[in-house]
């Protein structure tokens, strides 16, 4: 269901979060499914929606055939007081889908909207001069889009849409107006005996810049895994890029226009800069976005990520109160979407930093079972196996996430240098645990794990040197406090970390 708070037409309105229609102020009695239909397509208004894009978004990509889609067509006209003949809320387009033709109320602000990007994939022209080798290019599309349709973070527009405009000489703007697309992603692919190369390009189509322009070469051993390998990293790239293209326009944003994904936009910057006061402000973004969207479940997932990250560093004034407060909000928001992956693996945290490692695990792999080439998730996983005891493990995910994700944040060599140093492979160890103390000062459980590091390297004049800069970003990290709450699932483990921080500096 798209994420917004409350949808108005005519004498209609859908309040998102108490999941209701209702007409003249009363209930329309009606099925979930029915309702997430009309939600979809008055979130489009005056666009063509295919039954591929329904499919997508309705019924999350399962098998559904054209009489199903045909039943809960009518049964949303006949909760609108509309029918197939006048067709006046929801027009059949023939051969190309359906079309919302009722106008969406203004609330007199877009503060209370939920912005999802949009972005439409249009088929990647084939370079090699020869027609057979178009399924690879098409297959790199279709994969691709797939991919995208896993990611919560953007609406994608369906391969039926943007399909039709394979070889067309229509100028971008006039494309994504057509498809209702924020971005397009347009690329071409080049195979010349056994290797290939696939060129990608993500463009706003109102001022026609490039935001990103990627080429990967590789060679031809088994095509299909290439076509999979390539695509995951396209879509992993890609939505870290419009995920920053929005939020450098939400910063441009006056007060008054800033909506709850602006704000859950900014909370997710903060929340990775580390520092205390960066945590605080990542909370208080979200708490902003929750405010204005109730039902927006990474904000409610983000608020328990801080209250995480509070935990670890010893920045809460009551360790426990701060952990029940973080598994309020991160059950919060998988009762608010349970097909929100964020709210698992957020969840998957807590139960870690409560002691449940098995259930903190498990929830984590809900989190990656439906987007298994999802960088994001997948690295929130390693991160958990690195405490959990899987080091090995926590390493091989981690180095996969890294591939998928070039760009990937700075917080993934903190527990990247986690596994090493469990593994005690202490000169591996210390270069990522170098590059987080730095990246990230005030981000003291990371430099605690540094300083032991260095400890169990005998450097123990920078070992600390380190000490003290725990003890400047979190004052109330200590031995004592690392042995009680860090969540290390193997006594071993703790008492591996416990000893070198001890021998590094840090009091008790």
């Amino acid at each position: 269901m798209t994420e917004t708070t409350d949808i108005s037409f005519e004498d209609f309105r859908i309040d998102i979060a108490r999941g209701e229609l209702r007409r003249a102020g009363q209930v329309v009695p009606l099925e979930p499914q029915v309702l997430d239909l009309i939600v979809y397509l008055a979130t489009h208004p005056g666009t063509i929606v295919s039954r591929d894009e329904l499919i997508a978004h309705v019924w999350d990509g399962r098998i559904v055939s054209d009489s199903a889609i045909s039943t809960r067509i009518n049964a949303a006209r006949v909760a609108l007081g509309d029918d197939g003949q006048s067709q006046r809320l929801i027009k059949t387009i023939p051969r190309r889908g359906f079309r919302f033709e009722g106008e969406i109320n203004d609330p007199g602000s877009d503060r209370n909207a939920t912005e999802t990007p949009s972005v439409a994939v249009l088929p990647f022209r084939n370079l090699s001069g020869d027609p057979e080798q178009a399924y690879f290019s098409d297959g790199i599309t279709d994969d691709i889009i797939i991919e995208l349709a896993r990611c919560r973070e953007l609406l994608v527009i369906a391969r039926q849409s943007s399909f039709l405009f394979r070889d067309t000489s229509s100028a971008l703007k006039e494309i994504a107006r057509e498809l209702g697309a924020q971005y397009i992603l347009e690329g071409g692919v080049r195979r010349s005996g056994q290797r290939i190369r696939v060129t990608a390009q993500l463009l706003d189509p109102v001022s026609g810049a490039h935001l990103w322009v990627e080429k990967y070469d590789r060679n031809i051993e088994d095509i299909f895994e290439v076509q999979d390998e390539i695509t995951a990293t396209i879509v992993n790239t890609l939505v870290g890029e419009i995920t920053r293209d929005r939020y450098r326009r939400s910063l441009a944003k006056s007060s008054d226009k800033v909506n709850a994904y602006d704000h859950f936009l900014r909370a997710s910057e903060f929340n990775y800069r580390g520092a205390r006061e960066d945590v605080k402000h990542a909370r208080q973004e979200a708490l902003e976005a929750i405010a204005l969207d109730p039902g927006l479940a990474r904000a409610h997932a983000l608020v328990a990520w801080t209250r995480v990250a509070e935990f670890l560093n010893a920045w809460g004034d009551d360790p426990q109160d701060t952990i029940a407060d973080a598994r309020r909000y991160a059950l919060a928001a998988v009762e608010a979407d349970e097909r929100e992956p964020l709210g698992y693996a957020v969840l998957g945290w807590v139960y870690m930093c409560l002691k449940d490692a098995e259930r903190g695990l498990a929830e984590q792999r809900r989190a990656i079972a439906d987007n298994p080439g999802n960088a994001h998730y997948r690295s929130l996983y390693a991160f958990t196996l690195a405490y959990a005891g899987h080091s090995e493990k926590a390493i091989e995910e981690l180095e996969k996430a890294m591939l998928l994700n070039p760009r990937h944040p700075d917080l993934y060599n903190a527990h990247y240098g986690r596994a090493l140093f469990n593994l005690r492979r202490y000169d591996e160890a210390i270069r990522p645990l170098e590059r987080i103390r730095t990246s990230q000062p005030g981000n003291g459980n990371a430099i605690a794990l540094a300083a032991a590091c260095y400890a169990a390297l005998g450097r123990l004049d920078e070992a600390g040197a380190t000490i003290e800069e725990v003890r400047r970003a979190s004052p109330n990290y200590t031995l004592d406090y690392a042995r009680r709450f860090i969540p290390f699932a193997r006594h071993e483990d703790l008492e591996h970390y416990i000893g070198h921080l001890a021998r590094a500096g840090l009091r008790r």
